[in-house]
């Protein structure tokens, strides 16, 4: 038997009630049994609505806990094989969604639940407890949809410590930040992104952080061991097919294959003729002559005496342009290497690369202070180099350095 809504919300008697459910829900929950907890959530959630003021609320560790509750339950029924007609029509109906839309669902509803129904703007995340964030994100990945999972930390992330009365520093960050860079980022495959990450991060104490990159170099560790072994596990081959053994091929066999080759090439009508000696005699007959009109002269320069003129005079002809072009000396590689510099860079294209390395990473460092829709990632980066209180000089060097990085990265993919 459910109880009756009390009047006033947020009155003792509303908070007991809501103690009272809970118990309840927690223990039909751990025995598996979905529908009473359903309905021990409804009747809740009756009781529960947002608060009215950006302010300390009483109903603040209700709403925590019972929405906690809730995504636990319709995560385990979205991720479970179990029989529908047995549900509920309301998580019924969560089972048709995809993973994406669910979680998005999901993380909607909870920002409309710890949002101020004062102020006129959109659910934001600067007012949703940092456990129900780790929730929502070990749902995500627990339906393997991870995507969505990074977008609700960086959201996060970006908008924290907007109120103070919403713990987001000291250990909630250290949860936060724990579960991004060790589950969701790694499960993505970016390690580097990881990396660069953390060494913006400025809040973190040296031995949390020390302890953040021995965990993050063992789990890279392990990865590439886990591909490692994947790629060099070897293949079971076919079981090969037995081969029949070979036996001498009859003329029969050879004479057919000969006539199904004729018919698809082209034969002469009549055979070839063959050499005669007489022809071949003649053939060699003419080639003693092509030697033997060679032969006078060989024979007129072998009969001159070696110290004649004209015969000094033919070895000289022969030998002096040999000689010059021994004498001609090859270029060293620092004339090879000044060469190709003063080939290559010219004046006009070294004014080209200084705009492309200096010019456009400034504009493009302008763009960004002035752009107004940032992505989540953007703005959670921007915070930590503000929190370091870097000069304009330095964040224009970490900008031109980062737009290199990612030209390089991109061509090393495959993408330029």
């Amino acid at each position: 038997m459910l109880p009756h809504k009390p009047s006033s919300k947020g009155s003792p008697s509303t908070e007991a009630t809501l103690q009272s459910l809970y118990n309840r829900a927690a223990r039909a929950f751990l025995h598996r049994d979905i529908t009473i907890t359903f309905t021990l959530l409804s009747a809740a959630f009756a009781l529960l609505s947002p608060p009215l003021a950006p302010s300390p609320d009483p109903l603040d560790v209700h709403r925590r806990k019972w929405d906690i509750l809730r995504i636990t339950l319709e995560t385990t029924v979205f991720s479970s094989t179990q029989d529908i007609a047995h549900l509920p029509q309301p998580l019924q109906e969560i089972l048709l969604l995809s993973p994406q839309s669910f979680i998005s669902t999901l993380y909607a509803r909870s920002l409309t639940l710890f949002t101020p129904s004062s102020l006129y703007r959109k659910p934001s995340s600067a007012f949703l407890p940092h456990q129900v964030l780790i929730t929502l994100v070990a749902s995500s990945i627990k339906i393997d949809c991870l995507s969505v999972g990074r977008e609700m930390t960086e959201d996060w992330l970006s908008k924290r410590g907007q109120y103070d009365f919403v713990p987001s520093t000291g250990e909630p960050y250290h949860r936060v930040l724990e579960l991004y860079c060790l589950h969701v980022l790694p499960r993505l495959g970016e390690w580097e992104y990881v990396k660069e990450f953390l060494s913006y991060e400025n809040e973190l104490s040296s031995d949390e952080k020390r302890e953040l990159h021995l965990a993050l170099e063992a789990q890279h560790a392990h990865a590439l061991e886990s591909t490692r072994r994947e790629t060099s596990k070897p293949e079971t081959p076919p079981s090969p097919t037995p081969i029949p053994p070979l036996r001498s091929l009859s003329p029969a066999s050879s004479s057919s294959s000969l006539s199904t080759t004729s018919t698809r090439t082209a034969m002469p009508a009549s055979p070839r003729p063959k050499l005669t000696r007489q022809q071949s005699a003649s053939s060699t007959s003419t080639v003693s002559d092509s030697t033997v009109t060679r032969s006078p002269r060989h024979r007129h320069n072998q009969s001159m005496p070696r110290g004649s003129s004209s015969a000094s005079g033919v070895r000289i002809s022969r030998v002096l342009p040999v000689d010059h072009s021994l004498a001609t000396a090859p270029p060293t590689s620092l004339t090879l290497i000044r060469s190709y510099f003063n080939h290559y860079f010219t004046a006009n294209r070294i004014a080209t690369l200084s705009v492309l390395l200096f010019l456009i990473p400034l504009i493009s460092l302008m763009l960004r202070r002035r752009r107004r829709l940032e992505t989540p990632a953007d703005l959670v980066r921007r915070r930590l180099l503000e929190a370091r209180g870097d000069s304009i000089a330095t964040q224009l060097w970490n900008e031109l350095v980062r737009a290199v990085l990612d030209t390089v990265r991109i061509g090393g993919g495959g993408l330029v």
